[in-house]
């Protein structure tokens, strides 16, 4: 009875692992149908009418494939065993027609095909690249930028490559097969049969498995990838700090570790990709040994002729090709599909901090700013950052947030700006809730400078103006002045068109921080919020920019930050 008992287990056992296997490939399936149909439908829409002339021009290339074992099966009839001098010249001449055909046609195909897929993978970027800009701060931060570099560049890349291998190969490759392998049934239908039942169903099956395959190491190569880039980015960005400690060596094989990981999963993919040729091509081999065999039986009995046996086996020989192509299409597709589930995870990102339904332009009449009972918490963290704060900033007036590291004094202003929504509480503009206006008009009505100010690889010039693309040379000199950095910009080789290099690297702190405060005056915006704008600063420059950020403060409310009473004591 127990020994019934257990068999029954393991029935029971194998029969839920066999539903979860059949789950796992639903859930595949329908994956990659859905990442196929929203390519189709956001991406290649627009080129429909381009598609159906590729389409057409694949519809050729198949046409003149299957047209060629044709013309074989003549020539060795009518020419080799019939002597017929007519055929001698039509047959050649049909042979150099259809190939200058099926030639231009596939060019036509190709240069499509690719047109295709360069610019939707372009507006694909563009749509990735507008979504990390104006995604969630907290979101976006969650991953470093070299998974997103990565991600923008090699998954996108080869979301592009699968779509346009996929097409041709459903397109193209499918119909040459069709056509190739309907001329077989027309010579001899005996042969045609044991070529697809050796070949067709096996191959499908073993494609399936390896298809698992590389989707597994697809999605392993790429985020080791990400990691690659992120390695190299920190790398990079620290690599003084990675000199003074002298952990060089230790960056070196942290880089060699990952980029083993990457080749490890790179290599199980192509081995799977690999494996997809040689399995067609032994299947094809058995196909080939038997219709030759049974094609020469045929041929002793009278049933067959030499033209339609080498017409057939030059069908044959045509169709392996694209029957390669459609055997790796299942591995290509899960490559792709890999990307495109990294891709679109970016792109359905839902952003917490949006405009309300109804918002309206912030109108900024006084500039007074208030903070009423805020609470906030950071995600993951135990304790609130903000607990019930209160704060009225009249206008033009100065407040000043001073205390140690951690105690919420940036948070507030990142809640000012709206990078984050306070969980209760409000914040008022001039009587008005900043969550109930638009997130463009609030943020033009304030001004940042922090302590650590970012420049981009740009002129001087351009990254004063970055935020006021409408200004003119005389209202950036006039707002360089006012920052006290007049003198050291016109000091420069190039004055105002000198690039600053990568986060401003050929300027001092002082320099970059005076930039920053010409940035913000240009801006001209109301509300000024100060982010310990001179703790980084040696006494000479915190004196200069001090100075500058008197002259900025003045007419405006400005919200203050800093460690220590002395920075704020004016």
């Amino acid at each position: 009875m127990s020994q019934h008992a257990a068999e029954s287990d393991a029935v029971n056992v194998t029969h839920n692992q066999s539903h979860a296997v059949q789950a796992r490939y639903q859930a595949r399936r329908s994956r990659t149908i859905a990442l196929i149909e929203r390519m189709l439908r956001s991406y290649l829409r627009p080129y429909l009418w381009l598609l159906g002339l590729s389409i057409l021009a694949n519809v050729i290339i198949a046409a003149t494939t299957g047209a060629l074992p044709w013309f074989i099966q003549q020539a060795i009839d009518e020419v080799f065993n019939g002597k017929n001098e007519t055929m001698l010249l039509l047959i050649p001449a049909g042979v150099v027609a259809i190939s200058l055909i099926k030639g231009l046609a596939t060019y036509g195909s190709n240069v499509i095909m690719n047109f295709v897929g360069q610019r939707s993978t372009a507006n694909l970027q563009r749509d990735l690249f507008a979504r990390l800009v104006h995604g969630d701060l907290a979101y976006v931060s969650s991953q470093h930028t070299g998974a997103y570099i990565s991600i923008f560049m090699n998954d996108a890349t080869r979301l592009r490559d699968t779509v346009s291998n996929i097409i041709i190969a459903l397109v193209r490759h499918l119909l040459t097969i069709i056509a190739l392998i309907a001329f077989m049934f027309t010579i001899n239908w005996h042969l045609a049969l044991i070529y697809t039942i050796i070949v067709v169903p096996m191959g499908i099956s073993s494609m399936r498995r390896l298809g698992r395959v590389t989707r597994t190491a697809s999605r392993q190569s790429l985020e080791e990838t990400g990691g690659l880039s992120t390695l190299i980015a920190e790398t990079l960005g620290g690599l003084r700090i990675v000199k003074a400690y002298g952990q060089e060596r230790d960056q070196i094989a942290r880089a060699g570790s990952t980029i083993d990981r990457v080749l490890e999963f790179t290599m199980r993919a192509i081995r799977a990709r690999a494996a997809a040729s040689p399995a067609i091509e032994a299947l094809a081999g058995i196909a080939v040994g038997a219709i030759i065999f049974v094609g020469g039986y045929q041929s002793m009995q009278g049933n067959l002729t030499a033209g339609e046996f080498m017409g057939f086996i030059t069908a044959l020989l045509a169709v392996y090709q694209p029957l390669r192509s459609v055997a790796n299409m299942q591995t290509i597709l899960q490559e792709g599909v890999s990307a495109g589930t990294r891709v679109f995870a970016i792109l359905d990102q839902h952003d917490a901090v949006v405009d309300a339904r109804d918002a309206k332009t912030l109108e900024v009449n006084q500039a007074s700013l208030r903070f009423d009972n805020l609470v906030f918490q950071y995600e993951g963290r135990d304790l609130p950052a903000l607990n019930g704060v209160s704060i009225e900033a009249p206008a033009g007036q100065t407040i000043a947030l001073v205390g140690a590291s951690g105690s919420g004094k940036s948070t507030l202003l990142n809640l000012v700006l709206r990078f984050f929504d306070a969980n209760t509480g409000r914040i008022e503009i001039d009587g008005q809730d900043i969550r109930a206006v638009t997130l463009e008009s609030l943020r033009a009505a304030t001004a940042l400078v922090t302590q650590d100010p970012f420049l981009f690889d740009d002129t001087i010039a351009n990254n004063i103006a970055y935020g006021t693309p409408d200004a003119t040379h005389a209202d950036i000199e006039q707002a360089a002045r006012q920052a006290a950095a007049h003198e050291f910009i016109t000091a420069m080789p190039e004055g105002y068109e000198t690039r600053v290099g990568e986060s401003g690297l050929r300027l001092s702190g002082g320099q970059k921080q005076r930039i920053a405060i010409a940035r913000a005056m240009l801006k001209d915006a109301p509300i000024l919020l100060l982010d310990e704008a001179t703790s980084a600063l040696d006494t000479a420059s915190e004196q200069k920019v001090q100075q500058a950020l008197n002259v900025l403060m003045q007419g405006r409310t400005s919200l203050v930050i800093a460690h220590r009473l002395s920075t704020i004591m004016h």
